[in-house]
């Protein structure tokens, strides 16, 4: 999805260049950390201006990878030092600077679950480093469910599954139901430094260059500090990157292929006896079978995720943010699939066998294990291979469900993710994609083969 917005956008941006009046008829294309939404809509009001938002990582490869921008707005120093390394970005300045609260309705050394961004996301390892700093850790390290962004985190409070967790204070402030028990003092991290840069483009925009200075004033704090932000201290040491927890590519790799090869097991014999009964039955509420069965097909994994956590709650089993959680949530992805192909390798077979068979004296069960499901068994198989794959990438549901634990729950997707957030990490983030679509290739071209190992199967039959 990235490559084609960046075209489409470069092509917009060049025929908006190529129009008469450009330089003071087209808007300043801001792209900025989505914690800073509040107070850029209200600073900007009446400005003809464009907002991309959303993490800061996001933003800083966008921008690096062509996307036209006029101001970037970073909450990170290490995002914003690669663009002005590069000259994509010819000057940069504080802007404003951010503090970490405690949220939720459980005290922080009480709480049975606390909330906290996953390692190398910017609001958990200031945290971290805070709680460090303060001694807790180790005492309350059992508690903690690490979670892939600072939204995710917030999410997660507002659905009362962390009874506490350590947020931005911008985001406390601007979410009314989270209010903060406590402020965690700066000296125990590093300050936690948004930058604002304007890029080689921008500096030719005479609005985009108003608008950098006008950002940065002092007139405008007081807005900074109704979002929850404080003006940058300017007089301390120059902020420092927090350095990327390095990420085993390996450990991800077998976690995932464990997982998915769990799930699948758990949910194949089910998938089998659903799609026999459906390709052979047919009754009063089939359709609403089925349609409960493929939802997970088409919800937001996020979604389901959310339904699992609650669904766990509810009935009272221990299961979220342990490794079997992530297992339940690839098997609930992954079942929809393996359901179609399953019943259709099913009706694939004539009905007529069965009935041979059973007119040999054979039940209903004996045939169908000494009949269909050899004939069916390389199409079940093909199916089996693709649900696999489907719970290799699974995200959404694993994230909310198991959270991002880095020794128990982060798999393949999630360490990408994770790596993806930091730029010292941007050669473990590609050896991990590398890896992910190798085992994707690979489930794929065995599903192929198996396909057409069961189409000549069938031909042999007729």
């Amino acid at each position: 999805m990235l490559i084609p917005m960046i075209v489409i956008c470069w092509f917009l941006h060049l025929f908006a260049a190529a129009a008469p009046g450009h330089a003071a008829q087209r808007p300043v294309a801001i792209a900025a950390a989505s914690s800073l939404q509040g107070g850029l809509h209200d600073l900007t009001q009446g400005d003809p201006v464009v907002l991309t938002l959303g993490p800061s990582s996001r933003i800083a490869q966008q921008v690096g990878a062509g996307l036209p921008a006029d101001l970037i707005l970073t909450a990170d120093d290490s995002w914003m030092t690669p663009l002005v390394d590069e000259g994509l970005v010819v000057e940069s300045r504080p802007l404003v600077e951010n503090r970490l609260v405690v949220v939720g309705t459980e005290a922080l050394h009480t709480a049975s679950r606390i909330g906290i961004g996953a390692t190398n996301v910017p609001v958990g390892d200031y945290a971290r480093e805070a709680l460090h700093s303060l001694g807790l850790f180790e005492s309350l390290q059992t508690a903690m469910v690490a979670t892939p962004s600072a939204a995710a985190l917030v999410a997660q409070v507002q659905a009362g599954t962390v009874g506490a967790a350590i947020v931005y204070r911008s985001d406390a402030i601007r979410t009314p139901s989270l209010a903060p028990q406590l402020t965690i003092h700066p000296s125990h991290h590093r300050p936690i430094r948004y930058r604002i840069g304007i890029t080689k483009e921008g500096q030719s925009h005479d609005r985009a260059v108003e608008l950098y200075d006008r950002l940065t004033a002092e007139s405008t704090l007081n807005v900074w500090r109704d979002h929850g932000f404080l003006a940058p201290n300017l007089a301390g040491e120059p902020s420092v990157s927090i350095a990327a927890t390095p990420i085993d590519p390996v450990a991800p790799a077998l976690r995932s292929l464990w997982i998915a090869a769990v799930g699948l097991a758990a949910s194949l014999p089910l998938a089998i006896a659903l799609g026999w009964f459906l390709a052979r039955s047919d009754f009063r509420g089939k359709a609403l079978i089925q349609t409960l069965c493929l939802s997970p097909l088409v919800l937001p994994p996020v979604v389901t995720g959310w339904l699992l956590l609650r669904g766990a709650e509810w009935f009272g089993v221990g299961l979220a943010f342990t490794p079997w959680a992530a297992v339940v949530a690839a098997a609930v992805v992954g079942f929809p699939l393996l359901l179609i192909l399953n019943r259709r390798a099913i009706e694939s077979v004539d009905v007529r066998y069965e009935a041979q068979a059973r007119s040999l004296g054979q039940s209903a069960f004996g045939a169908f294990r000494r009949v269909t499901l050899p004939m069916a068994y390389p199409g079940i198989v093909a199916g089996s291979v693709l649900a696999f794959a489907r719970a290799l990438g699974e995200f959404g549901a694993t994230a909310m469900f198991a959270g991002d634990q880095p020794e128990s729950t982060r798999t393949l997707a999630l360490a990408v993710y994770a790596a993806a957030e930091h730029p010292e990490s941007q050669n473990t983030a590609g050896l991990l994609v590398a890896i992910s679509i190798a085992i994707t290739f690979a489930a794929l071209i065995a599903y192929e083969a198996l396909i057409r190992h069961q189409r000549r199967q069938q031909q042999d039959w007729t």
